[in-house]
C-alpha cells in the first residue's frame, strides 16, 4: 500500500467520521419514528406510553454510545497506523529495541525547543535514526513546530506521513471535532 499523504489521510478521516455521524443520525431518526408510534398508539395508557418511550430512549442512548466507541477505536487505530508508517520497518532484535527505548527516554527529558533542535542536529549528524525519530515524536507531541519541521527535513521520506499524522491529531482534538461529536452523539430530546 502507498504511503499516506496529508490529503489522503484527511479525506479518509473525514469520510469515515462522516459515516459514523450518519449512523448516529439514522439511530436518532429511528428513535423519533418509534417514539412517535408509541405516543400515537391508542391501545397504550399514558403511563405505558411514557414507560415505553423511556425504555426506547435508554436503548437509543446505548446505540449512540456504541457508535461513539467504535469511532474512538477507529481514530486510535488510524493514528497508530500512521505512527507505525512514520517509524517504518524497524529491527526487532533486543539491541534495537533497547536503543529505541533509550532514545525515547532521553528525548522525553529534553527541556525546550532549543535543546531539541541541538539534539536533533546531533542525531542527524551521527546517523542516529532512533534518536531522530524520538526527538521528532517529542516535538510533535510538544508542539515544537521548528523542531518538527527540522525533523521532516532530515527525514524527507516520512515528511508526508508526519504531516498527515499531525493533521489527524490536530483535527481530532479540535473544538470543531468535539462540537460535531457532541451534536452527533447527544441523546435525542424527548
Amino acid at each position: 500500500m502507498a504511503k499516506y499523504t496529508p490529503i489522503r489521510a484527511e479525506n479518509e478521516l473525514k469520510d469515515n467520521l462522516g459515516r459514523f455521524h450518519d449512523r448516529a443520525a439514522a439511530i436518532k431518526k429511528e428513535y423519533y419514528d418509534k417514539r412517535a408510534a408509541i405516543l400515537n398508539d391508542d391501545r397504550l395508557s399514558a403511563q405505558a406510553q411514557n414507560e415505553d418511550a423511556a425504555k426506547l430512549l435508554d436503548e437509543t442512548a446505548e446505540k449512540l454510545k456504541t457508535v461513539l466507541e467504535e469511532q474512538k477505536s477507529y481514530v486510535s487505530s488510524f493514528k497508530a497506523t500512521l505512527e507505525k508508517e512514520l517509524r517504518g520497518n524497524q529491527p526487532m532484535d533486543a539491541n534495537s529495541i533497547l536503543l529505541r527505548r533509550d532514545a525515547a527516554e532521553r528525548a522525553r527529558k529534553i527541556a525546550d525547543e532549543k535543546e531539541a533542535l541541538a539534539v536533533l542536529a546531533d542525531a542527524a549528524r551521527n546517523g542516529d535514526d532512533a534518536m531522530a525519530h524520538a526527538v521528532g515524536h517529542v516535538a510533535r507531541q510538544s508542539g515544537w513546530i521548528d523542531v518538527h519541521e527540522a525533523y521532516q527535513e532530515a527525514q524527507p521520506e516520512s515528511a508526508g506521513v508526519a504531516t498527515a499524522l499531525a493533521y489527524v491529531e490536530d483535527y481530532t482534538s479540535s473544538g470543531a471535532f468535539n462540537l460535531a461529536n457532541g451534536m452527533a452523539y447527544a441523546n435525542p430530546s424527548a
